[in-house]
């Protein structure tokens, strides 16, 4: 778990932190580099630190949903199933 205000961290850690994310949600990998200066270049678009960890955890509650949506999904299914075969 990172803290977006944290200046420490190194952008190789952004990148592959948000790669991550990326990559988990949409499941293609993101085009992502560090610019210099606190700016990342984005899929063609140039944004800064802040606004990169704050779609970094947008990703992770976007999949954290979609996790549990498909697990509801499966439980619905199963009973259904049961149901079914009664």
């Amino acid at each position: 778990m990172i803290v977006a205000d944290d200046p420490t961290l190194p952008p190789r850690y952004v990148v592959d932190i948000y790669r991550k994310a990326y990559e988990t949600c949409y499941k293609c990998e993101p085009v992502v580099r560090y610019v210099g200066n606190h700016w990342y270049n984005v899929n063609g678009e140039t944004v800064h630190r802040v606004t990169l960890m704050e779609e970094i955890a947008r990703l992770r509650a976007v999949n954290q949903k979609q996790t549990l949506r498909n697990g509801d999904r499966s439980l619905i299914q199963r009973l259904i199933d049961k149901l079914r075969r009664m």
